[in-house]
């Protein structure tokens, strides 16, 4: 399925899920660049940036594990780690 873009559906679906799961609020602003990259601003200032839809499914791990479900205020994907702060303002950087 490379080079195959995601379809409106499935970016809606995607939209959802930051929305409820990950922002902690409603989303203000979200788009996908031809390349993948995913940038998402919510209502509370919380933002991501990340590189590819697989990683929203890692992010939903990370919040539960790190976060026990209650957000990002920022979450940025780098080349070898993920760099995060929790919405209690505890910060991470975990290896991928």
């Amino acid at each position: 399925m490379a080079g195959c873009s995601a379809s409106i559906d499935e970016r809606a679906n995607d939209f959802v899920d930051v929305s409820y799961s990950l922002c902690g609020a409603k989303v203000k602003a979200f788009s996908q660049s031809d390349d993948g990259k995913i940038r998402v601003v919510c209502e509370n200032d919380s933002y991501f940036s990340v590189n590819n839809q697989q990683t929203l499914t890692v992010m939903n791990e990370i919040n539960g594990a790190y976060c026990h479900g209650r957000g990002f205020s920022h979450f940025n994907e780098r080349s070898d780690f993920y760099t995060f702060t929790c919405m209690n303002d505890k910060n991470f950087n975990i290896p991928k």
